[in-house]
């Protein structure tokens, strides 16, 4: 397992934030707290642990903007039960201002263009970069020092998390959910019929060269016998970046985690994609897409074609997180087929370890903006409902005596969420009472803050064998650092382009448009900006590494 690198001593946050964190000290109506000289929230600190309720209850009022409830039928705004007692403990009331997720980040990118009459607490949608430098938002340092002994707990117990969320200014000017025992618990990897192998009488395959030989034999053994040549050996999300995956023969880093970014043994960042092994990775691909292996609309397939193909039996292997291997075998059980989905190793090839990437565990970051009526109150309900334990089981556990009981003072799923009265599924049911929510969270790999994925776990011994077969395999992806605003402008001039041509090109010669021509490719690529954009990340990695 590839884990004896400096860096990887931070797992827990060091492949970062879906939207990579990094500001000025513009900070609005925040100038007295900007003005200091920003340091370590665990240096120092001053908090002492309040009581509850805040407020006398009915007194304050706190506006959230979000994403809404990803169970739809139970918006946050008309009232669930997890926010419902949130607010009885905290006495604060909560306006919700919600978006259904399709819409959230355009709804609240005009709300933050016109600069006005901004909620109190809301989910970045840009780069903090530019939101602080536009004034939106305010500094956390001395409102988490003084007014939040939960955050500043969770950060001296995890100092990597402090450290990234630091700006390159020493300011923190959000939290974030960190998901990374999430990802322990439910790795994304390749996922395969099993009962299409047996009944081809074939093992599970390792190489590159045994997965041609599965996939050719899914296509023309009829493992789903029904007479007809309609079987998908392999429909992949994500398009190339899904088939990425397979790159871990050749120690290649392509999936959509790293994206093709990773750090040498001499913690150089290199790009994988334009690396030589990548071309003898092309060709392989090409060559099962030109033989018909391939689902041939891979490039812009959907979640929901790929269940749709799941559902009609048609497709042998994908690639998704673990979980599925349950959704799939209930899909095709209602359909009824009796398949048997499993998770495959991670493909191998000489002078490889192989390995699957665990995906960011910091996600989305949360801001308090500079319209904020009581920063300190805002500060206060983040740090309860974000970092103290009991705020934290309310949102990955729910709600005690219907979805968990407490035994041997650890809380367990009940029956509730995996036999659910109206049929729903494990994470609807949760969702279904505000649990799981469109707000900041904390799903980590040990501490007080790590129950909920294995407990999810202990409540399906099946995929829990089904997760124990990997870990061995799991791996960190590419650490991605917070921007300073200049390395945000930059890069995001030069990945535009860069992004552009390398996506579209290797297409074409997976398709068969355009005869592979690697040193062209590699040359363009680099002529249109990629030496830079490497040597800006690598400062920026230096700078990680020398925190």
């Amino acid at each position: 397992m590839l884990l004896n690198r400096k860096w990887v001593s931070g797992i827990v946050v060091c492949t970062a934030f879906s939207m990579l964190l990094a500001c000025s000290n513009k900070a609005g109506s925040s100038d007295a707290v900007a003005t200091k000289e920003p340091s370590k929230v665990t240096e120092g600190s001053q908090s002492e642990p309040y009581k509850l309720p805040f407020v006398e209850p009915g007194t304050a009022t706190l506006r959230v903007a979000s994403g809404d409830n990803l169970y739809a039928p139970n918006s946050y705004a008309q009232g669930t039960a997890v926010w419902d007692e949130f607010e009885k403990l905290t006495g604060v009331k909560i306006e919700w201002e919600v978006f259904p997720n399709s819409q959230y980040v355009e709804s609240m990118g005009v709300r933050l263009a016109a600069a006005r009459n901004l909620p109190d607490i809301f989910r970045l949608v840009d780069s903090p970069v530019k939101t602080a430098s536009d004034g939106l938002i305010m500094p956390l340092n001395d409102l988490i020092a003084e007014h939040a002994p939960n955050i500043q707990q969770l950060f001296k117990d995890n100092p990597d998390m402090e450290r990234m969320m630091t700006a390159p200014d020493g300011n923190i000017y959000s939290i974030h959910s960190n998901s990374a025992g999430a990802y322990m618990a439910d790795p994304f990897g390749i996922l395969i019929r099993k009962d299409w192998l047996d009944e081809l009488g074939l093992k599970e395959p390792e190489t590159l060269d045994q997965w041609y030989e599965v996939l050719k034999a899914f296509k023309t053994g009829d493992p789903n016998k029904n007479g007809k040549p309609d079987e998908i050996p392999i429909s992949p999300e994500y398009s190339l970046k899904g088939l990425g995956l397979f790159g871990s023969a050749m120690g290649l880093h392509l999936f959509v985690y790293s994206d093709g970014y990773y750090p040498n043994k001499s913690d150089v960042i290199e790009y994988h994609w334009i690396k030589d092994e990548a071309k003898t990775f092309i060709e392989w691909v090409n060559k099962l897409y030109s033989e018909g292996l391939i689902d041939p609309n891979f490039m812009n397939n959907s979640y929901e074609q790929i269940d749709s193909g799941i559902s009609r039996d048609l497709i042998g292997t994908t690639v998704h997180f673990v979980n599925n291997v349950n959704r799939f075998n209930g899909m095709q059980k209602d359909a009824g087929v009796a398949a048997d989905w499993v998770i495959t190793n991670p493909p191998s090839g000489p002078g490889h370890e192989p390995f699957y990437e665990l995906g960011a565990p910091l996600g989305s970051g949360w801001a308090i903006s500079k319209d904020a009526k009581d920063p300190v109150l805002a500060m206060k309900w983040l740090d309860y409902i974000y970092a103290s334990e009991a705020g934290n089981r309310l949102v990955t556990f729910g709600i005690e005596g219907v979805s968990y009981e407490m035994k041997d003072g650890k809380p367990q799923f009940t029956d509730w969420t995996s036999k659910h009265p109206d049929g729903l599924s494990f994470n609807e049911a949760l969702r279904s009472l505000g649990a799981m929510p469109n707000m900041p969270w904390l799903r980590m790999m040990d501490g007080p803050f790590s129950l909920q994925p294995q407990a999810i776990l202990d409540k399906d011994p099946a995929l829990s064998a089904q997760v124990s077969k990997v870990k061995e395999y799991l791996v960190p992806s590419n650490p991605v650092i917070l921007d300073t605003p200049e390395e945000a402008e930059e890069l995001a001039r030069l990945n535009s382009e860069v992004e552009t041509y390398v996506s579209e090109t290797l297409l074409k010669f997976v398709t068969g448009q355009t005869p592979i021509d690697w040193e062209k490719f590699v040359s363009t690529t680099k002529a249109l900006g990629m030496d830079r954009i490497l040597e800006i990340k690598q400062q920026k990695y230096e700078r990680y590494l020398n925190q």
